[in-house]
């Protein structure tokens, strides 16, 4: 397995088994309360019976002594015994519950009102009245006791209600602040994660986009993305191999670029040609009767026209040669003629007429002279094969904010549709008849001036024509031309 990968895929482990450690800290916090509250809602419930029953003996008290009804004292005896059962069953329970400060006083009162209830009735068994003074104080007695046995049972549940209110709040207050340390977690992991994945994720994002559009520029490889490195290193030698691939298809294009000029090359060097035959068979036939100044001058004329062919040859073995991209101080206007002398003959031959718009002085540029001819020559050949029928090709240099260098090529053809314009320079996109484009020329030209530091954009109306608008930024200090 990768390092980089075991080191993310570390990292991952550790960030889950944290969150799932908090998760499992705050489930425990959350358990004991809630088990706690379960504890307190049984006391209470326990304090609910022992004082409801403790009521119902004392009514069967007061019954008693208002109407002196030994059965009275029977019942009342059993709600005691009730009592008394449910709470030697929970003691215990009431003991863990911290509840002993109560034990000791509701179980004593407990057991002298059933000690104080036992006598009274042996007194009504023996002497069968009720009229002495020792009655008249065990029935004193007797209802403090009860009293004293209502009191403590109804502060139980208060003090019960309490707890529990306690206990709700400090689940509430554990929840709120779970929440808010689960969501403050959830932002670190967030941001963690981002920084560990996202951001390189976009990294190469970028870098494709940037690729698409021609920039071969690697990404840098920081210590902050140390797990990345070996995906970076890969993705960067894919870029300078998409790169060799880009020149090599460069050059591809210019090839085809030839082919499609070979027709004007062929009529451009015919005519040189025909001359220099034309010069030689006049020179040859009456060489005998020629004077020595006209022969002189038929010479000339055969050496001028060999010379315009190999010319004409010369400029298309330049363009055509493959070399490296060598940066220099240009002129835009000088590279555009230059480029013109490539398809005079189809402007020539489709009756477009060339309008040309420059200032006296134009600042220098830094770039490729092929490259930029390259560029020129597809934009010319597009809009030649827009104006099959003649037009005008306008073409227009002019300065912009002392940094730039705009140059505008547009032509009267028949328009780009609103729905192919987006994508003229995406790569193989071509809205041309089959065998008339690849849809290269213009994805390489992209590519081109993004090299140069520029950009490039097309406008265009249907039925008006259409303009390309090329930027290049202008070469530092005050070279014109």
């Amino acid at each position: 397995m990768d390092k980089a990968a075991f080191k993310i895929r570390h990292r991952v482990i550790t960030l889950f088994l944290f969150c799932v450690m908090s998760v499992v800290v705050f489930a425990g916090f959350s358990f004991q309360i809630h088990r706690d509250i379960g504890r307190r809602l049984r006391l209470l419930e326990l304090a609910g019976d022992l004082f409801s029953n403790i009521l119902e003996a004392r009514r069967f008290e007061k019954n008693f002594f208002l109407y002196k009804q030994p059965v009275s004292l029977q019942e009342a005896m059993s709600f005691v015994q009730r009592v008394d059962d449910l709470y030697n069953s929970h003691v215990e329970e009431i003991l863990r519950l911290k509840q002993g400060s109560k034990d000791p006083e509701f179980g004593h009162t407990l057991s002298a009102y059933k000690t104080v209830l036992t006598r009274i009735q042996s007194q009504i068994l023996l002497r069968g009245g009720d009229g002495s003074s020792d009655f008249s104080k065990l029935e004193d007695s007797l209802r403090n006791l009860g009293q004293k046995l209502v009191e403590v049972t109804e502060r139980w549940q208060k003090e019960e209600r309490v707890q529990i209110d306690l206990l709700f709040q400090r689940a509430i207050y554990l929840f709120l602040v779970s929440i808010g340390i689960f969501v403050v977690l959830g932002i670190l992991v967030a941001f963690y994660l981002a920084r560990l994945l996202v951001r390189p994720m976009n990294q190469m994002q970028g870098a494709m986009e940037r690729i698409a559009h021609g920039d071969y520029s690697p990404i840098p490889i920081s210590s902050r993305s140390e797990e990345f490195r070996s995906l970076f290193r890969a993705f960067n030698r894919m870029i300078q191999e998409l790169e060799e691939h880009q020149e090599q298809l460069l050059q591809s294009r210019k090839i085809a670029a030839i082919g499609t000029l070979t027709s004007g090359i062929a009529h451009e060097l015919n005519n040189p040609i025909n001359n220099i035959v034309l010069t030689a068979e006049t020179l040859k036939e009456d060489f005998r009767h020629v004077g020595e100044e006209e022969a002189v001058s038929l010479l000339h004329d055969i050496l001028v026209q060999a010379d315009r062919a190999s010319e004409i040859v010369k400029g298309l073995l330049d363009f055509s040669r493959s070399e490296r991209p060598e940066f220099e101080l240009l002129t835009i206007p000088a590279v555009v003629d230059e480029t013109l002398k490539l398809v005079r003959n189809q402007l020539m031959l489709s009756g477009i007429q060339v309008e040309k718009e420059v200032p006296a002085e134009v600042p220098l540029i830094s770039g490729d002279r092929k490259s930029l001819q390259q560029v020129f020559l597809n934009i010319f050949i597009n809009a030649i094969q827009a104006m099959p029928d003649g037009g005008y090709l306008r073409i227009k240099v002019y300065p912009e904010e002392d940094h730039w260098l705009k140059i505008d090529v547009g032509d009267t053809g028949a328009g780009i549709d609103p729905e192919h314009l987006p994508r003229i320079f995406d790569p193989f996109y071509t809205t041309k008849e089959v065998g008339r484009g690849t849809g290269l020329g213009l994805s390489v030209t992209y590519g081109i001036i993004e090299k140069h530091g520029g950009h490039i954009e097309a406008h265009s109306k249907k039925g008006e024509g259409t303009v390309f608008t090329i930027t290049l930024p202008i070469a530092k200090g005050d070279h014109c031309s």
